[in-house]
């Protein structure tokens, strides 16, 4: 004796799972984009009066080490002068960073710059020979000067001596009053 099967004609399928993974996914990549961005902190540049335009070839700019001298964001430690547009002299306030990782530590920083110099050394069985890799010192504006000479004297340790500082471009007069 056979059985009788009940056939439902009208399945409709449950998109609530797809949409939790499609979800999930678009989140993934998001995060996954930002994080390759992340060797720039937010630094306000000071501004310059003459601008050199760095009209390096890629290859120069992509060898090129990026450190980022800035305050610690609002949400952490409110400073009222920072705030108002002065200089912050608090020394905990500021944060040197390479690739997005702080090193409030010199000795850490010193370890960082050597190990991100060692394949560009002349000589690379000496590690006190000379790099060849340009340094970006990018400090914000309001930093104290003793900050910025701290990540130099760093280089200099490291036996970095090719060392820029980055600055903002001033706005255009004509774009100012347009």
């Amino acid at each position: 004796m056979a059985k009788k099967l009940d056939v439902q004609e009208d399945i409709t399928p449950n998109l609530i799972p797809m949409i939790d993974i499609m979800f999930l996914l678009l989140l993934f990549f998001m995060l996954g984009a930002d994080m390759g961005q992340r060797e720039l902190e937010e630094v306000r540049l000071p501004l310059a009066r003459s601008v050199k335009e760095d009209k390096e070839s890629k290859e120069r700019t992509s060898d090129r080490l990026t450190i980022n001298i800035y305050h610690v964001y609002e949400k952490e430690t409110p400073c009222p002068a920072y705030k108002k547009g002065e200089i912050c002299r608090e020394e905990k306030h500021w944060r040197i960073a390479i690739k997005g990782v702080d090193y409030t530590n010199s000795e850490e920083l010193l370890k960082r710059l050597q190990l991100e110099a060692q394949d560009y050394r002349a000589d690379p069985n000496n590690p006190k020979s000379p790099c060849e890799r340009p340094v970006q010192v990018r400090a914000d504006r309001q930093a104290p000067y003793s900050e910025v000479q701290k990540a130099i004297a760093m280089c200099a340790r490291a036996m970095i001596y090719k060392i820029e500082c980055g600055a903002a471009r001033p706005p255009d007069e004509a774009n100012a009053k347009g």
